[in-house]
């Protein structure tokens, strides 16, 4: 998002935390049953009170960087994050005059991602942390990486009774989350502990190593190369104890699976990845 710290500020005060919130929230279909929340409209209130048409958001320009501490000349998206936001939401399936539930979770998520990418990303990630609260936030981060359980009817007519099911959370939903914790773990030292004591999390990533989806995969060892990136000299006790703790949860084992992904892409940010997981072991 190429905007100053002044205009970001001002476009979260008018939004409103609380209805970013609520639209990232609103899990109806997300997992395909429809039955758990009614969709947002297009015209949706928020802090003020006034109607925000999410058809017409502004767009933007920037390019949002993931893993901007590596030096090789890789992005985790394509072109401008904001551009996307518009297309996204006027591509959504409509009824009604009512916008796809997921397509609206994925503009809320998108907004705050972009919200902490540039120069000023460390002291945005603050505000988020503020504005939010830390625990609120990654909360609400966790919920949308973890499958659900879902209730289908069962196929057999002559059954009345629901089926318990798990869903996985959407593609594009897990994708956005991770381009956004790879924006905070971009961020400043405080930032990378503040996303490794989240276990839960991590814990979710580790599986979502093994995602079908190449890019949700990259993202991932993205995750990875940024918290186990060294800022200074004074950051080699704090990275030392968040390879510990990456460790200890499994994700090297899982990188070294990956070692061998039939994708190009994955493979290499793998081999970071375990480079600098290995960093310390070295003599």
């Amino acid at each position: 998002m190429a905007a100053d710290r002044s205009l970001k500020k001002a476009c979260l005060s008018d939004l409103g935390s609380e209805w970013l919130l609520q639209i990232i929230c609103n899990h109806g279909a997300d997992f395909g049953d429809a039955s758990v929340s009614t969709p947002l409209a297009m015209g949706t209130p928020n802090a003020a009170g006034e109607q925000v048409d999410l058809l017409n958001a502004t767009d933007g320009s920037g390019e949002c960087r993931q893993g901007a501490r590596n030096d090789e000349d890789d992005e985790m998206t394509e072109g401008s994050a904001w551009r996307g936001l518009r297309e996204d939401v006027e591509s959504a399936s409509t009824k009604d005059r009512h916008i796809d539930d997921v397509a609206i979770q994925k503009v809320g998520l998108d907004i705050i991602r972009n919200l902490i990418c540039g120069s000023d990303g460390a002291e945005m990630i603050d505000h988020l942390f503020e504005q939010f609260g830390q625990d609120k936030l990654f909360a609400v981060l966790i919920s949308k990486l973890r499958p659900r359980l879902v209730n289908a009817f069962s196929r057999d007519r002559r059954s009345s009774e629901n089926v318990v099911r798990q869903a996985q959370a959407p593609t594009d939903i897990i994708y956005t989350v991770i381009c956004l914790i790879n924006n905070m773990a971009a961020g400043s030292p405080r930032h990378r502990q503040a996303v490794i004591a989240q276990q839960e999390l991590l814990k979710v990533i580790v599986t979502l190593l093994s995602h079908s989806n190449r890019e949700i995969r990259t993202g991932c060892a993205w995750v990875v190369i940024n918290l186990t990136f060294v800022d200074d000299q004074s950051d080699q006790v704090g990275c030392k104890q968040r390879i510990y703790q990456l460790k200890k949860i499994g994700v090297m084992e899982k990188l070294r699976k990956l070692e061998e992904d039939a994708e190009l892409d994955v493979r290499e940010r793998v081999k970071t990845a375990v480079s600098q997981m290995t960093h310390f072991d070295r003599p």
